[in-house]
């Protein structure tokens, strides 16, 4: 239990915030960069084949977590639909039920910080993120890069028992799929170290066996729900 919740913690943190001029250029720039990056090249190494994802990873030089990346079929969710969905908070909270705590901290229009809160089950500390993150739009192409970097505020000082997680790199991009318009490609790239006593091996175990479920539950709430209420 406590392995699918540190999947999900970190699943989720490649998708949490929109918008951020905290983001120095060249860090926008590196996570782009990997993000972007063919899976045959740079040290990728396929890990873990679903129905509609598949799972990459890579060893990374200064922690035991591994970097990973997923690229997922949308299948039947419009560009549009996908963007808002992946990006909208109140909307994401509807389906996303890993955090029971989401909260906007600063809320700039260009960019925003929020703080994000999972409870993990016992005997595991629960877990706690903030993230500053930046949204750019190719209209043209039908893409949505969303960049985050870990953060800090001090509308959210850190809680007794509570272990702050670290976001080491966190990245998205949302395209139309050039096969069916009315179909999405998400690809994710993201690294996150839990800190407390969770090994690192044990948050990569994790989030290789259960890196679909994200997508499986955006997919399956807009068809249920989401589609139904914008007719």
């Amino acid at each position: 239990m406590i392995l699918y919740w540190v999947c999900l913690l970190s699943k989720r943190i490649a998708v949490m915030a929109q918008g951020s001029d905290k983001i120095p250029p060249e860090t926008f720039e590196e996570v782009l960069k990997k993000v972007q990056e063919e899976e045959k090249d740079a040290g990728w190494q396929h890990a873990k084949t679903f129905e509609h994802t598949e799972v990459y990873r890579k060893s990374s030089s200064d922690s035991s977590v591994h970097i990973f990346k997923c690229v997922s079929n949308l299948f039947g969710v419009p560009y549009n639909d996908a963007v808002k969905l992946t990006t909208d908070v109140q909307l994401r909270s509807r389906y996303d039920t890993t955090f029971t705590e989401i909260k906007v901290l600063e809320d700039c229009g260009h960019y925003s910080t929020i703080y994000w809160y999972c409870p993990f089950p016992t005997p595991a500390s629960d877990r706690e993120i903030i993230l500053h993150s930046w949204v750019k739009q190719d209209e043209a192409t039908k893409t949505t890069y969303v960049i985050s970097i870990n953060g800090e505020h001090a509308n959210a000082p850190a809680k007794s028992k509570v272990v702050r997680a670290e976001s080491k790199l966190s990245g998205i991009i949302i395209k139309q799929d050039e096969k069916d318009p009315n179909s999405s490609i998400l690809t994710t790239v993201s690294q996150t170290d839990m800190k407390g006593m969770i090994p690192g091996f044990i948050v990569n175990g994790a989030f290789v066996k259960s890196s679909d479920n994200w997508r499986d539950a955006l997919v399956n709430f807009y068809h249920n729900t989401y589609s139904k209420e914008q007719q």
